[in-house]
């Protein structure tokens, strides 16, 4: 008699492949259902999440002329949107259209149209981030000058339209990774890591505030790290507090800070700045997450309880915040635990020797 399947048996997780190359990103969009990816052989691939929980690769194509280093998605409201830079200098954005087939016209197919291509980085791209909803449609971009550069698309319903608004020399050193901050309460924040091994006792981490009444980016704090392991990646939580933000970054391990926002950088309830002031942040770490020196990626869940880090040793860690400044390790998964069936096995070494790339990845798009 054959036992019946608990309701609360968890499902082996399972491998997709597309690229030939090392992946440097994976990204979900906001609602999780679709995933994109991108490597080394210069292409980019979108997966959609089927009903019965695989995963089926609707798009894959060249996107850039080197190996492609990050790739996001921009917030539904402006519709399906994706950034990617890569190491020829270039960001590039693109757009999901549906069109009607010429043989049946009930029948629906996706294309990624390429919307323009910003070329005006004097060096390589090395991370992206889109700006929060409440900011409208903006992308930052640091490169391994150690600059930042903000652009704004002017009408969000043309994403062909990108104008530089701000630059901002963070570093003398390179820059490894930009993000922002998430709160609609206080001024935006954006804060830069640098990934430059060499820096120690250095400043590695920069904040920029931005002070609509003066219409600029003004620095307002710089971390300095003693220890000699670059900063690899860096997140605002995603649920902010009346008067602090939360950190976290990884760097070696994982260390999550909170910075204390003062009364003059709250916005009233109606979203008007107060006066023109430089405001007098406090920073202070809170928690030190330890990842055996081999954090990579980090990212924060929904709603901020939870920070999960991949490491350079194959495993990906997850800590819960059970109350205020106070982590407990949650889960830890190695690559190693999964063991592939010999099926599994026979499709992938198949698809290594007989999968041909699309026709268009022959094609060079810039």
């Amino acid at each position: 008699m054959s036992a019946d399947k608990s309701p609360y048996q968890i499902e082996p997780y399972k491998t997709v492949g597309a690229h030939r190359d090392l992946i440097h990103c994976v990204s979900f969009d906001p609602h999780g259902r679709r995933m994109a990816t991108c490597a080394s052989d210069m292409t980019m691939a979108i997966w959609d999440r089927q009903p019965d929980g695989n995963w089926r690769r609707s798009a894959h194509w060249k996107c850039h002329g080197g190996a492609v280093w990050r790739v996001i998605w921009a917030h539904p409201e402006f519709g399906q949107i994706v950034a990617s830079c890569s190491y020829d200098r270039t960001i590039v954005i693109w757009e999901e259209q549906i069109v009607r087939t010429e043989k049946d016209l009930k029948c629906k197919e996706s294309q990624w149209i390429r919307r323009t291509i910003i070329s005006d980085n004097r060096s390589d791209v090395t991370d992206i981030c889109f700006s929060p909803r409440h900011l409208g449609l903006s992308l930052a971009s640091c490169n391994v000058l150690g600059a930042v550069r903000i652009y704004e698309a002017p009408d969000v319903v043309d994403a062909s339209r990108w104008n530089l608004i701000h630059e901002l020399q963070a570093f003398h050193t390179r820059c490894g990774c930009v993000t922002w901050s998430l709160s609609r309460m206080h001024r935006p924040l954006i804060a830069v890591g640098s990934d430059e091994k060499k820096a120690g006792g250095k400043e590695r981490v920069v904040i920029y505030e931005n002070i609509d009444g003066l219409r600029k980016w003004q620095r307002i704090h710089s971390l300095v790290f003693d220890m000699p392991c670059p900063i690899t990646d860096l997140k605002f939580s995603p649920i902010s507090m009346v008067d602090s933000h939360q950190l976290a970054i990884a760097s070696g391990d994982v260390h999550v800070f909170n910075i204390k926002v003062p009364r003059t950088a709250i916005l009233e309830e109606d979203g008007v700045d107060n006066p023109i002031h430089l405001a007098d942040y406090s920073f202070q770490r809170v928690a030190l997450l330890g990842d055996q020196r081999k954090a990579w990626r980090i990212r924060y869940n929904l709603i901020g309880s939870v920070i999960t880090s991949t490491s350079l040793d194959g495993t990906l860690r997850s800590w819960k915040s059970l109350f205020v400044n106070q982590w407990v390790k949650l889960s830890e998964m190695n690559v190693d635990d999964y063991v592939p069936t010999a099926d599994e096995v026979h499709k992938i070494v198949e698809a290594k020797t007989t999968e041909r790339l699309p026709s268009q990845l022959d094609k060079v798009y810039f």
